[in-house]
């Protein structure tokens, strides 16, 4: 017998990888909120930012909203061009309970990312000594209204964690890299 995560040999079947045990009670011992907050930073919403980021998603509705118009004439392209609308209200409402349920902590020696919003509930929980490096990336809309993503490369299994979104990048940046250098 085998183990189903790693592939390491069993004595019978049933018994547990000690390995895989291992990282499960670390995993675990993480996620305990025994330490104290040192820094939060919850993801911003900006609606010039998705309004950016969903350009071609708005041209692509508003030639649907022509077409309806020119094609079936002003009552059923005029509901056409409402459902059009709707439908991107509903999506930038989306965005926004995304961003509002983001949160990521930073602890003594973890931080925890946590995304809760329809359909998704998250929780990542990394060790800061399991962190191999970190940086930040900004896309020109992200320039434009000052925001960015921070990505977090990890030791072993995990291949990462990215932050999207930060308010004020580089300050909060600078912030988290002393907190994560500071235990290290």
């Amino acid at each position: 017998m085998r183990c189903k995560m790693c592939g390491a040999k069993l004595k019978k079947e049933g018994d547990i990888c000690k390995n895989c045990y291992d990282k499960y009670k670390k995993q675990e011992s993480l996620k305990a909120d025994d330490e104290q907050e040192i820094f939060s930073v919850n993801r911003k919403y900006s609606p010039k930012f998705n309004l950016l980021k969903n350009g071609e998603m708005i041209l692509l509705l508003l030639i649907i909203a022509l077409a309806g118009i020119s094609s079936y004439g002003t009552w059923l392209g005029t509901l056409i061009t409402i459902l059009c609308i709707v439908f991107f209200g509903g999506w930038l409402f989306f965005n926004k309970k995304r961003a509002i349920g983001t949160k990521t902590t930073f602890y003594e020696t973890k931080f925890k990312y946590r995304a809760k919003y329809p359909f998704v509930d998250r929780e990542e929980v990394v060790a800061y000594q399991d962190i191999k490096d970190m940086a930040y990336f900004q896309s020109r809309s992200q320039k434009m209204c000052k925001i960015g993503d921070i990505r977090f490369y990890t030791k072993g299994f995990l291949a990462g964690v990215t932050i999207n979104d930060i308010p004020d990048i580089e300050e909060n940046f600078g912030k988290i890299r002393d907190i994560i250098n500071s235990t290290r």
